[in-house]
């Protein structure tokens, strides 16, 4: 059944277009021991960079437009980069650096999403249903960057916890401020997920290049801050013992163009 596409349930079309997107993902290196638990009988394996894997998480702000109107939606994927087991001998396989500017030209790397907070129900919905995505509900606190503020170059986010949005699983507060980045070809990014308990895999085109920041550990100590809150929800406990306080490796970001400008009145 592997020459087979899973099928699409009834209420959905594909592709999904996305009308604007914000995007941020921080990514770290951590001992690849740490992830494997992650990927038992998953049909994945973890991607090896000299010992090391990727962990990374993504925030994500976009906005869909449909005939009754425009929705928007925040979540976050807190990713393990693998690849398929199946594939491994097909696989190109590329350092750090040269994966997170693109250059797996494979694009057998991908994501192993092991959770996926959202706050709009239809695209948890989907999330679940079409890809395969472990996604769960909740809110967010967000200060990110805007062409309406001028000079703002620091994200901050915050995932709250999904009882109680007083508390929180993690804040990240990222400043690329004056940092001059490289532009990665990074697209299509392939997304592995589990439909009918089979692995699935998908591709998500960001339609442009993103911005991408490499960072020292001394630079990750002044330009990245990651806290956890009090939360007890099991995405906190995974970020602290996948992650914990490993310095950012890099940090990647995206801004889709605005359609429409309304400029300054003036006198007649």
């Amino acid at each position: 059944m592997n020459n087979q596409l899973p099928p699409i349930p009834e209420g959905f079309g594909l592709p999904f277009y996305y009308a604007t997107l914000y995007n941020i993902e921080v990514a770290f290196l951590v001992d690849r021991k740490k992830v494997l638990k992650y990927l038992e009988n998953t049909g994945l394996i973890a991607s090896d960079f000299n010992g090391k894997a990727i962990v990374s998480f993504n925030f994500q702000n976009y906005t869909g437009q449909f005939p009754n109107g425009s929705s928007t939606t925040q979540e976050i994927e807190l990713n393990i980069v693998c690849y398929p087991e199946s594939q491994k001998d097909t696989v190109a396989f590329v350092s750090a650096e040269e994966y997170l500017r693109g250059e797996e030209q494979t694009k057998l790397m991908g994501h192993k999403r092991v959770h996926v907070p959202c706050d709009a129900d239809m695209a948890i919905k989907a999330g679940i249903e079409l890809f395969g995505e472990p996604k769960f509900k909740t809110t967010f606190t967000t200060n990110l960057p805007s062409l309406n503020v001028p000079g703002q170059n620091t994200w901050e986010v915050t995932c709250n916890d999904p009882k109680d949005s007083k508390e929180s699983i993690f804040t990240c507060v990222a400043n690329v401020e004056d940092l001059i980045p490289e532009m990665s070809a990074f697209s299509p990014i392939t997304e592995y997920g589990k439909f009918e308990d089979k692995l699935i895999g998908c591709r998500w085109n960001i339609l442009q290049p993103t911005k991408l920041h490499f960072l020292t550990e001394e630079e990750s100590q002044k330009r990245v801050k990651m806290t956890y809150g009090n939360s007890d929800h099991i995405m906190k406990t995974d970020m602290e013992f996948l992650i914990g306080n490993s310095p950012a490796f890099a940090v990647r970001t995206s801004m889709s163009a605005p359609a429409a400008i309304q400029t300054r009145a003036y006198y007649i």
